[in-house]
């Protein structure tokens, strides 16, 4: 198998997922959001994403149910009477949504998931000075014990209910249910996917050596265990072998507790059926209109990204400055587009990162900018029809996360755009495994080479953009969304079919 290829079913008899019985997925935040209409009443709001796609489709074809937590104060409301009402958007499964109180939420959520598990797997630490594990960290750790053992009592209900489930555990806030379910139903598959990269053994001790050994413990409750790349799941199996556990690297596979827990590369697609719809909206259409009215003749440079630190935002506004003083030839004849999506402003950390990176811009604007030429231009607002139109319109898309588990964008971006556009991608983004030989590579932490990329992006000559660009083309669509979470369940199928 190719690095960064999905691990598809060996056996082309394996059942489909239409074939297998009833799934059970879990995640933090779930598939539908409920709004208020004009009359007041909740009206159920579909989830957007790949994940979001390539899940429910999977629920589509075999029944089941989703269970997430509640995340706002309608949510919980409709949570308190039983299931949700999704009838409308036509699905043939249900969701079940936990109401978890505000406090214990917040200790798991913000106290662990984000502070302490997001930090240490982006490797985003300032480390002469955090982490620092006291009596509090511990509070805010049995918070997300709590919480997790309250999504493995509910799966657990749930799997009587719908006849002994298949169950896909999903990411980094929910790392202790398959071991939790486990021990509630021992005999059930479970299938945990962590979506965000996993560090390496060494930065992996940060955690205390408790927290860290439950951590591994909890994930290798399940019976396969998914990242996006090989690249995770060496770090995952290294991390294993460093506290002692048996492990197989050939067969990537490592023993827990008298079973067998395979440890394999999934690396989520596009879903591309669903941008090219998105992109065929009104409001979509409408947005790239507007952009390209504001482009001119500029050549144009994009990032699409959620406000946050792994994203690498404020070097790539340094190197987009760096580009323009290297190059003055260039000021005035492109502009740098950046949709920030917000995310975790409640955070101060996020908060204080969003407002250095604004002001790297306005400085950008003030001194590099001239007449009515802005070279750096700034979203901060949740806008998909306009991410999708930009999609279309970029010269240059800048990918460059100080790490990340897949970062679709590298791959959303190039089924979409029409002007032959190059890629500059991080070499730590997980996509770069599939996608990385077609783009330009870049050291994320390198601001001068960024500089560089970007440059050498709008040099490159028409055949050299137009080759690059199929190829991308092609490299995503040979992945499609849907064989992200077949593979699993056949994975799933098959080590049970093995004991």
């Amino acid at each position: 198998m190719g690095a960064g290829r999905p691990v598809a079913p060996s056996d082309p008899e394996r059942a489909g997922p239409s074939d297998r019985g009833r799934v059970v997925v879990a995640s933090n935040r779930g598939p539908v959001t409920f709004v208020p209409d004009e009359a007041g009443r909740p009206v159920p709001r579909r989830g957007v994403g790949g994940l979001v796609s390539a899940l429910t489709g999977a629920l589509q074809r075999t029944g089941g149910l989703w269970v997430a937590a509640a995340m706002s104060d309608l949510d919980r409301e409709l949570a308190a009477r039983g299931r949700l009402d999704v009838a409308e958007l036509g699905w043939n499964f249900g969701v079940r949504s936990l109401v978890v109180d505000p406090e214990t939420y917040d200790r798991f959520y913000n106290g662990v998931s984000n502070r302490v598990l997001w930090f240490l797997h982006h490797y985003l630490w300032d480390v002469p000075r955090a982490p620092s594990f006291g009596p509090q960290e511990r509070e805010a750790w049995e918070a997300y014990r709590k919480v997790n053992r309250t999504f493995a009592r509910a799966l657990a209900e749930e799997g009587e209910a719908q006849g002994g489930p298949a169950y896909l555990v999903q990411d980094y806030h929910l790392s202790l249910v398959p071991a939790a379910l486990r021990e509630l139903r021992p005999g059930a598959p479970v299938a945990h996917f962590f979506h965000i990269p996993f560090a390496d053994p060494t930065y992996v001790r940060l955690l205390p050596t408790a927290l860290r050994r439950e951590l591994l413990a909890g994930m290798l409750g399940a019976d396969v265990l998914g990242f996006h790349t090989e690249r995770w799941a060496r770090n995952f199996l290294g991390c294993c072998e460093a506290e002692g556990i048996r492990v197989d690297r050939r067969r990537r596979a490592v023993s827990w507790q008298g079973r067998e827990v395979r440890v394999r590369p999934y690396p989520l697609g596009a879903d591309v059926e669903g941008l090219a719809a998105a992109a065929d909206t009104p409001e979509a259409r409408a947005a790239l209109a507007e952009l390209e009215a504001w482009r001119g003749e500029a050549r144009l440079v994009l990032r699409v990204d959620r406000a946050e630190l792994s994203k690498n935002i404020l070097r790539g506004f340094l190197a987009f400055e760096l580009f323009l003083r290297r190059y003055p030839e260039w000021r005035g004849r492109v502009r740098f587009l950046a949709l920030l999506n917000p995310s975790r402003g409640d955070l101060e950390e996020y908060a204080a990162y969003v407002e250095q990176c604004l002001a790297v811009a306005e400085r950008v604007n003030r001194e590099l900018g001239s007449g009515g030429w802005r070279p750096l231009e700034v979203s901060l607002k949740d806008d998909f029809p306009r991410a999708v139109a930009a999609y279309q319109l970029y010269d240059v898309l800048l990918v460059n996360p100080v790490f990340d588990g897949m970062n679709l964008v590298a791959k959303e971006g190039p089924v979409l755009n029409r002007r032959d556009g190059v890629l500059v991608l991080s070499e730590n983004a997980g996509a770069f495994e599939e996608v990385g030989r077609y783009a330009v590579r870049v050291n994320p932490f390198d601001v001068l080479e960024t500089a560089e990329a970007i440059a050498a992006a709008l040099a490159m000559d028409r055949e050299e953009r137009a080759r690059r660009a199929r190829a991308l083309r092609r490299a995503v669509r040979r992945n499609p969304l849907e064989r992200w979470v077949e593979a699993q369940l056949a994975d799933l199928e098959d080590a049970r079919r093995r004991g």
